[in-house]
Parts: C-alpha cells; sequence; structure tokens
C-alpha cells in the first residue's frame, strides 16, 4: 500500500516557524534552524522596542556583487569525509541538494531534486525530477544518488545504517527503491539532512571516490545555486552562482559567496562593522544589545528548534532512582539557561521532542515550572540520599557555561557535579561507552525518531552516541507504535504517549530550544536554515 509522499506540519504549527527576520530587542539561544522565533533587529530602534520585521521581503533579481561571510573557522575539507562539520557542511550546502527539502517556515517535507512514496513497510521509491543538471555539465540520475551514498557510507555509515544499500533497485535513470533495516518511517524525510547532498559519480570517481584526498572538487560536483571558484588556505573560499541553476525561482541574489575564517566573535562582529564582511556567524547572543543601536549592522536572531537538554544515564547508580532524577528536575533552573543560551528566546523543552515538531504535545496552559530545592531535597532523603550524591558530567568546551550552570543549580540540592570539559573526540567516546552520569544534548525537530531511540533502553549508549539508557518494560510497548507508525494520525497519538511517560518518569531533563546570533550589514535579510539547522546563505539579499 502507498502512503503519502511527504509529512506536513500543522498550520498550528507553521504559524509558529517563520524562517525570515524578526525583531526583538531582547536576545536569544544559540543553534540554528530557522523558526518561528528568527527574529532581527535593526539598528536605531529604541531600546527594548525592536519592531518585529518577520515580513521583510529581499530584493529580486540578481547581481553582480559578492557577498562576504566571516565562519569561526576554515573547513578541512569540501569533500565527502568521515566528519561533518558545520563550517564545512555550510559551505558545501550552497554548492550541493538534497533529494528533499525540509521548509523551516512551515515544517513540511517538500519535494526538492526528488520526491518520493512508501511501497510497503520497508520499501520506497525515490523519483527523481528530470532536467536536473551537475556544474560540470552532467545530468543527475539514479546513478549518482547510489554512488554518492555508497561513498559516504563508507566514510561515515552511522546515517546509512538504517537503509541496506546493497539492495538499491535502480530501475532507471530517474526511479529507484531503496530497502530500510526494519521498519524506519521516517526514512525517506531524513534524505532533507545536510548528510545526504547528492553529488556528481562522475566528479567523485574522478578525484578516488571513497579514497580521495583532494579538499574541494575540481569540478563543480553538486546541482546548487554556487559552484565552487577558488580556495587559498589560511585567507578564504570563493563560491560563484550557478547561472545554470535548475531551480530559478531560487536563483541566488549575489554572483559571488566569499566565506573567510575568524576564530573570535568579537572579531568577526567587528568585521561586520567596520563593512570587512557582510554577514558574521554564530555570535554571543548576549551581546546582541551591544549592536542594536548601531545603524551599520543588523541583528538576527534565529531559534535552531533543536530541542536542549540533559541525559540522564537511568542505569548508573542514584540516577536509576526515579526519585533522584525527579529531585534533578526540581533543581534544574531553565530560565537561567535560557537566558545563557540566548537571553530568554528560546522555547521551554519538556522531553526529548522539540516544541516545533509535529509530534510534540504541548504543555496545558499556563503551565509555569518553578525550581523547587525544597522539594528536591525532601526527593532526595526520600530516595536514600539524604546526605547528598555525586555525579559525574561529560562536556564539550562549548558546552561548559551551561554545564556550570547545571553543577551550581545541583550543588544547592545536595547533588556534587564532577564537571570533565573534554575535547570532542574523548566526550563522544565517553557516551559511546556509557561511561557517564549526565551530559547535554541538542536533538532535531524534524527527525524525531532518534529523539526516542535515544532513551530506549534497549538500544546501546554506543549506537545512539549517549542517551539516556532507560530500560524499563511498560515503555518498551509505547516506543514502538511511535516508531511504527506511518499514519500521520496515529503517530502523533502514539509521541504523546511516550512523551507522557517521558515527563511522568523524569527520564530526561528538557531545557530550551537553542538560538543564535547572527550579524550583517544594515539591510540584508536574515540567512535561511537547512534541515540540521544550519545556516543557508544563498537566501540572503539586501531588503526591499
Amino acid at each position: 500500500m502507498k502512503r503519502r509522499t511527504a509529512l506536513f506540519m500543522t498550520a498550528v504549527l507553521a504559524l509558529g516557524l517563520l524562517s525570515g527576520c524578526g525583531g526583538n530587542s531582547g536576545q536569544a539561544d544559540t543553534s540554528g534552524s530557522g523558526s518561528g522565533d528568527a527574529q532581527t533587529a535593526s539598528g536605531g530602534t529604541e531600546s527594548g522596542a525592536a519592531v518585529s520585521d518577520s515580513g521583510q521581503q529581499g530584493v529580486t533579481g540578481t547581481s553582480d556583487e559578492t557577498l562576504t561571510i566571516a565562519l569561526t573557522a576554515e573547513p578541512p575539507t569540501l569533500m565527502p569525509s568521515p566528519s561533518s562539520l558545520k563550517e564545512a557542511g555550510v559551505v558545501i550546502n550552497c554548492m550541493a541538494e538534497t533529494l528533499v527539502k525540509w521548509d523551516s517556515e512551515t515544517g513540511e517535507i517538500l519535494p526538492n531534486l526528488a520526491d518520493y512514496e512508501w511501497i510497503d513497510d520497508t520499501h520506497f521509491r525515490i523519483t527523481l525530477k528530470e532536467g536536473i543538471y551537475f556544474q560540470n555539465g552532467d545530468e543527475l540520475t539514479t546513478d549518482d544518488v547510489l554512488y554518492t551514498f555508497q561513498v559516504k557510507s563508507e566514510l561515515s555509515g552511522g546515517s546509512f545504517q538504517i537503509y541496506n544499500l546493497d539492495a538499491t533497485e535502480i530501475e532507471d535513470d530517474y526511479n529507484m527503491v531503496f530497502e530500510t533495516n526494519g521498519i524506519w518511517v521516517q526514512a525517506p524525510e531524513r534524505f532533507c539532512q545536510d548528510t545526504f547532498t547528492i553529488l556528481s559519480k562522475n566528479t567523485l570517481e574522478a578525484m578516488g571516490g571513497v579514497d580521495n584526498t583532494e579538499l574541494y572538487p575540481v569540478e563543480g560536483y553538486g546541482t546548487g545555486p554556487y559552484t565552487f571558484k577558488e580556495w587559498v588556505p589560511g585567507q578564504y573560499i570563493l563560491l560563484e552562482r550557478n547561472d545554470n541553476y535548475w531551480n530559478t525561482e531560487k536563483a541566488p541574489y549575489y554572483k559571488n559567496l566569499r566565506f573567510v575564517f575568524v576564530n573570535d566573535a568579537a572579531a568577526r562582529a567587528m568585521a561586520v562593522e567596520s563593512g570587512d564582511v557582510d554577514l558574521a556567524m554564530e555570535l554571543p547572543t548576549s551581546q546582541g544589545q551591544i549592536y542594536e543601536g548601531n545603524e551599520a549592522v543588523s541583528v538576527h536572531y534565529l531559534d535552531t528548534m533543536l530541542t536542549g537538554g540533559i541525559y540522564l544515564n537511568c542505569e548508573r547508580e542514584g540516577l536509576n532512582n526515579e526519585l533522584v532524577r525527579e529531585a534533578i528536575w526540581n533543581l534544574v533552573d531553565v530560565k537561567a539557561l535560557n537566558q545563557l543560551t540566548g537571553n530568554g528566546l528560546g522555547k521551554e523543552c519538556q522531553t526529548t521532542i522539540s516544541p516545533y515538531s509535529i509530534v510534540y504535545d504541548p504543555e496545558p496552559e499556563g503551565t509555569v515550572r518553578e525550581v523547587n530545592v525544597e522539594r528536591a531535597k525532601e526527593l532526595l532523603a526520600e530516595a536514600g540520599y539524604a546526605d547528598g550524591l555525586t555525579l559525574e558530567m561529560t562536556c564539550m568546551a562549548v558546552q561548559q557555561p551551561q554545564c556550570e550552570i547545571i553543577q551550581e543549580n545541583l550543588r544547592q540540592g545536595g547533588i556534587t557535579v564532577n564537571l570533565t570539559v573534554n575535547e570532542t573526540p574523548i566526550h563522544f567516546d565517553l557516551l559511546r561507552s556509557g561511561d557517564y552520569d549526565m551530559a547535554i544534548t541538542d536533538l532535531s525537530p524534524m527527525y524525531y525518531t532518534e529523539n526516542l531511540r535515544l532513551v530506549d533502553g534497549r538500544i546501546s549508549t554506543d549506537e545512539v552516541a549517549g542517551g539516556c539508557n532507560y530500560k524499563d518494560e511498560n515503555f518498551y510497548p509505547l516506543l514502538d507504535a511511535a516508531y511504527n507508525a506511518f499514519d500521520m494520525d496515529e503517530r502523533i497519538a502514539a509521541y504523546k504517549e511516550c512523551q507522557d511517560y517521558m515527563k511522568e518518569h523524569y527520564v530526561f531533563i528538557g531545557t530550551n530550544t537553542t538560538v543564535k546570533m547572527e550579524l550583517t550589514t544594515a539591510g540584508l535579510t536574515c540567512p535561511g536554515l537547512t534541515g540540521t539547522g544550519w545556516e543557508d546563505f544563498t537566501t540572503v539579499r539586501p531588503v526591499q
């Protein structure tokens, strides 16, 4: 039986998501999807009264101008690699595209290079649009799709484990059937994520395929609106508009995108103020008000829609007691965390499911979440920890300020948190090994299947790189019902039950969605956002 080819967000959600810019004189959280809380404050607004410009439109047409963007770091490569870093991803996404697209403004999964339809519970067909060409002149075919996925799977297979690529059937140049390893109702929807950008088979093969050691494509390797032009190491990467781009309605305004590398946030901001660059990505949102009175710049706040929260390893001593987990829930100051990461503009999260997700179960109107130290102490005493307990928490350097707030929150209730700041590989090694009590995370609003897997104790910490490791025979049937629900109404109902259960048993401590701040020269629109919550710089234009 065929099932619908795209899953649409509800109208209520659509109203809540604005990928454009809006005005707010406050500040925001730190991450990146383009949601309804995307806001812009332009220079010259009164303190505390920036006017919303969510309806702002960019100029039409194209120009011969160059948009200069300050990245947080120089990408290590622009080719498929074992790791996927944001600095590389935001550049690659200007040149390569995905089969389907996540519309951050409406929340819809839409056709892009292709559309899909389910054939049965473990097979779905991808149908490519005809007449789409790579920048090297080759037409996009199903051979390109399969070869791209095979190369990427060899280099970093985690994202491809749910697909049996060896069983993929190529029917013709435009139609192919994928097989999943078991039931994965979101399998085709995942193709909107940046990991799944499609590259030219001929270009990849010419560069050595999985054995490629080059840092950038010798020929255009994508179907996107920009093609690679030049990379001067340590200085800049230059892309040039693809004037043969298939999607003429989405043709970018700027002829060139020039990416420069500025590690220091203050230096990135100063470069925008001085006019040396046009856009600086990911500045501390706490500095937003510094720039809102500056007529030379515009401040953009982008809610990522990513669920922020705390993994509690429920198999560890102390955390295997529900009363202890409830005590932690009473101690964590979500307002303080929201203020730190985005000056209070993030949306409060309760479970692993984002408030922006189609399967989100909203809290009753008027629900207020407050710190209650006395209640936490009562719960700890009832659990047998009247004298407190000690927990181990791992984090990366970028997470340290948030973790220190959590550390202090728990100290007030008598819980000592030994916080260890680790290099990224060590941090994830600890998560995979299960050798942690607590860790913080950001979770996708789009790929919510994984957000359940992260609390499913039947799935190893190695497979999901951490999670809550919550083993509960009564929970498993609820999880299975959600995993297996193709029908959207059934899926929403199943996910509601899972969220209710998580809240009842304090499996995961939700905090807030993260928001990022981007600074541009005055009169530019916000960057868009991709299915992974990364900036889409191809959409930036001067404001009408």
